[in-house]
């Protein structure tokens, strides 16, 4: 009668060691979830950081590019408003008479 009672102990601590080795297993499963979850979480800042400095260069690169063809614009403008000036004085002058043809 003694077999039978260790025989049922013995049974239910190998359930049990089971269960726990059931649960380690999860557990472990879980913990490599979560460090694999912190290195994309690491890689994604680092991504970030990286997009973060590239576009301020994109920026500061584009700002330089729009500064320089607006003065090339205003350049151009000033200088066909100069030829339209000097073109319309000349037109009052033949016009007048002050320059004789």
């Amino acid at each position: 009668m003694g077999d039978t009672g260790d025989t049922g102990d013995t049974g239910r601590v190998q359930e049990l060691q089971r269960q726990v080795q059931g649960v380690t297993s999860i557990m472990s499963h879980n913990l490599e979830q979560i460090l694999a979850r912190g290195e994309n979480l690491e890689q994604l800042h680092s991504k970030s950081r990286d997009l973060e400095a590239t576009s301020e260069h994109f920026r500061t690169t584009s700002q330089k590019v729009a500064r320089r063809y607006w003065w090339q614009n205003m350049k151009l403008l000033v200088i066909l408003g100069l030829v339209g000036a000097i073109v319309l004085v000349l037109i009052i002058l033949l016009a007048t008479g002050v320059i004789p043809t």
